[in-house]
């Protein structure tokens, strides 16, 4: 197990009360503290608030959170998975510069930030892409439904890959 599976968390059922009630906590006004058994108190710092305001939105939504140093250097495995490729696709994406690496003995590694870096340009091409789609779509007269864009949600979020998303699209419009 990976320090990353390690420091994911994943919503239960029994934790989603608790979790709307820190989401309100959070959410409303005034300082907040931790407090010990022994009485000792500290107040939350801002950051650590804000931190722990969207990991708790992310919970209450049912997605796991992970909290990572940054500057943390991956396996290529480990960011493999964070990117939903398999490991030989990540070293494609290396070889080719796409993502920077740097190579310990005969390993690569790779830096976190590169890693969302790379994710976040991803998704901004997959949305540019659906949305002169839907675009195109509404000027041929097409409607855009709501199963279509929920579809597109998927795709933008790497839920689905571009192959699933075609072969949605293609069914629902009885293409198949």
């Amino acid at each position: 197990m990976s320090t990353i599976d390690e420091n994911t968390v994943m919503p239960t059922v029994e934790s989603l009360d608790v979790l709307d009630q820190i989401g309100e906590l959070l959410a409303g006004p005034g300082h907040l503290s931790l407090r010990t058994e022994s009485g000792v108190a500290v107040d939350l710092p801002d950051q650590l608030r804000r931190l722990l305001d969207t990991a708790t939105r992310s919970l209450r939504t049912g997605s796991a959170v992970t909290v990572v140093d940054r500057d943390r250097m991956l396996t290529t495995q480990e960011a493999a998975d964070i990117l939903g490729v398999s490991r030989p696709t990540l070293v494609k994406l290396l070889e080719s510069g796409q993502i920077p690496f740097t190579k310990v003995n005969t390993y690569r590694r790779v830096a976190m930030v590169d890693v969302i870096a790379y994710r976040t340009l991803r998704r901004a091409e997959r949305q540019r892409v659906v949305e002169e789609a839907m675009h195109s779509n509404e000027m041929e007269g097409l409607q855009v439904t709501d199963a279509a864009r929920a579809d597109a949600v998927a795709y933008v979020s790497g839920r689905i890959d571009e192959d699933e998303l075609v072969r949605l699209t293609r069914a629902r419009y009885g293409l198949e």
